[in-house]
């Protein structure tokens, strides 16, 4: 570690380093605290650092990568590239009540500001894209069909239907541009109630606008499904998200009608992701969730198209 660290200047050297994950360490420096990380390309790392200082310069809430002594935003050793983050205080969403009305609305309108901000970074085709339908119809259907069982086999044919049918000419038309694509709770920081830090931009890409907004919106599920009083309060939480990102970014009528559609695609794809992690337990809830919201799809729909054409927004 003290090789790597070494990297950005002699005092870094004696930095306490306390592991967090795999690949990921906390390091304390005096009064100074640092997220470093792990990474395994370095054509990533520029785009990720020019993005970042784009955005810091149009107001995101942001933490940069910071340059080594070489001016260069890595340390490499033994084939591994090494990235540094000046920490952001705050609390993570996922330790907050995000159902609370005024936080579900915060997070919604600080990613229509951010989606704003990155559909105006002029190097987006830098970035490589992200197509989840093709994603999901070339790796996460088979494999989710190959798991599942006779009890499930007519339910996942229905869906398949149901995104045949209602998804797939909708999606080609729907906005792309480069989105965070791990907007989840854990990535958003808040403040004595404030929204205050946006974290982890290494999984940035081009893709539909909308995939952000359903992934925080199953990533808070996936998050309270096992409480059913939590559960119920979920679409709840969804209007309260939608409609503070129309607060600041107008949604398309295509984008509040496919809504749950993509967010099928999403929880497919993780269901997918688990199965071959060789994780049943996660995979089985992530279908479970998928079978309950379509449950809850006539519920839904309306109360999704409704939110994306109230309180200060419109659809376009």
């Amino acid at each position: 570690m003290k090789n790597v660290l070494e990297q950005w200047g002699p005092e870094f050297a004696s930095a306490e380093a306390q592991p967090l994950k795999e690949g990921v360490w906390q390091l304390e420096l005096g009064a100074q605290t640092y997220i470093l990380k792990r990474r395994s390309n370095r054509t990533r790392v520029w785009e990720e650092y020019n993005l970042l200082q784009w955005l810091h310069k149009h107001g995101q809430p942001i933490s940069q990568l910071v340059c080594t002594s070489a001016d260069v935003p890595w340390a490499e050793y033994h084939g591994f590239f090494y990235v540094l983050y000046p920490y952001l205080a705050g609390t993570p969403g996922d330790d907050l009540d995000l159902f609370e009305q005024t936080l579900a609305r915060q997070a919604g309108s600080a990613l229509a500001r951010l989606h704003q901000a990155l559909a105006a970074y002029e190097a987006s085709c830098e970035f490589p894209d992200f197509n989840l339908f093709q994603k999901v119809s070339s790796y996460a259907w088979p494999t989710v069909q190959s798991y599942s069982t006779v009890k499930f086999s007519n339910r996942l044919e229905d869906l398949r239907h149901a995104i045949s049918a209602h998804l797939v000419n909708p999606y080609e038309a729907l906005p792309r541009q480069l989105i965070h694509r791990d907007f989840h709770p854990g990535n958003l920081l808040f403040t004595d109630g404030e929204l205050s830090g946006i974290l982890d931009f290494d999984r940035v890409r081009i893709g539909v606008r909308l995939f952000d907004l359903c992934y925080l919106s199953t990533a808070v599920l996936s998050s309270c499904f096992n409480d059913p009083r939590q559960r119920e309060e979920w679409p709840s939480f969804v209007r309260e998200l939608i409609k503070g990102y129309v607060t600041v970014q107008a949604l398309e009528k295509t984008e509040a009608y496919v809504f749950l559609y993509l967010i099928y695609l999403i929880q497919l794809l993780f269901t997918a992701y688990y199965l071959d992690e060789g994780n049943t337990k996660l995979a089985d809830l992530n279908l479970a969730i998928l079978f309950w919201i379509n449950d809850q799809h006539d519920y839904l729909e309306p109360l999704i198209e409704k939110a994306a054409m109230g309180s200060g927004g419109a659809v376009v």
